[in-house]
């Protein structure tokens, strides 16, 4: 069924990134509009069997973990036992502890899906990790999940990964590196990240000062409804040349997306 806006019934919508504040099991199941007539953003449940499963699946998960954690105590002698949980004992780094635990909110499947390559799911786990939404902060395990969706084509991530080295917040700061991230999102017409590509063209962050390219980006940006992309090409309009402005408009015209994965 076609989602429409609850408060005017258009059908004219966009989809509406990722805010922490919609929490990780609402990120997974439901997809975010934004209303393009009346500006209203809201969810509606992507899969009501998708849904129905993975709650399925975490209660098979957590009554099969408890049986194997009694089993497990009953066969652990008193003596290893001590030395798994001495702070002294030393840390044997495998392969299989280099991955990240689950969310101490005991949201397996979200992990689960992680694990299996969801890139959705890599993203929101990363941002957790990174804010320390529901698990304890650890921006490294962050990097590690954003990356995976990032290097997947996922756009929501690469501009997060873009944010992540333009700031130098859980990766290190680069300019090129976050110039990179932001070109491979903005290419999939990523609105958020068009605007922050133009900025790094406006301010010369990683690549030379190019305003004309810094006002097509804007442009892109803003024909999708970003008021601060908006009000960056405007301002822009003193420092270029009518024929520049004609020539950058053109080009946003002729501009055409690459497929994006959401």
């Amino acid at each position: 069924m076609i989602a429409k806006c609850p408060s005017c019934r258009s059908d004219h919508l966009r989809r509406s990134r990722y805010r922490p504040e919609d929490g990780l099991w609402r990120s997974l199941f439901y997809t975010t509009y934004r209303c393009r007539d009346c500006g209203r953003r809201f969810q509606r449940l992507t899969s009501p069997l998708l849904l129905g499963i993975a709650v399925a699946s975490v209660l098979s998960m957590t009554f099969g973990a408890g049986f194997v954690l009694g089993r497990a105590n009953q066969l652990i002698p008193a003596e290893a036992e001590t030395v798994i949980t001495s702070s002294a004992a030393p840390q044997v780094i495998t392969r299989e502890s280099e991955s990240a635990p689950p969310p101490v909110t005991g949201d397996l499947a979200l992990a689960a899906a992680a694990e299996g390559g969801d890139p959705k799911a890599q993203m929101v786990l990363g941002m957790a990790y990174l804010k320390g939404l529901g698990v304890e902060r650890d921006p490294a395990t962050a990097l590690k999940w954003i990356e995976k969706a990032a290097d997947q084509g996922y756009a929501d991530a690469q501009y997060a990964l873009g944010a992540m080295h333009l700031e130098g917040r859980g990766a290190l700061q680069s300019f090129p590196l976050a110039f990179q991230q932001f070109e491979r999102a903005a290419q999939q017409n990523h609105p958020e990240t068009q605007y922050s590509r133009g900025v790094m063209y406006r301010n010369g962050q990683g690549v030379p000062v190019d305003k004309s390219k810094a006002y097509i980006w804007f442009n892109l940006a803003a024909a999708q409804g970003h008021e601060r992309a908006r009000d960056a090409r405007d301002s822009l309009l003193p420092a270029l040349t009518p024929d520049q402005v004609l020539a950058a408009q053109r080009a946003a015209q002729d501009w055409r997306p690459a497929k994006r994965r959401n």
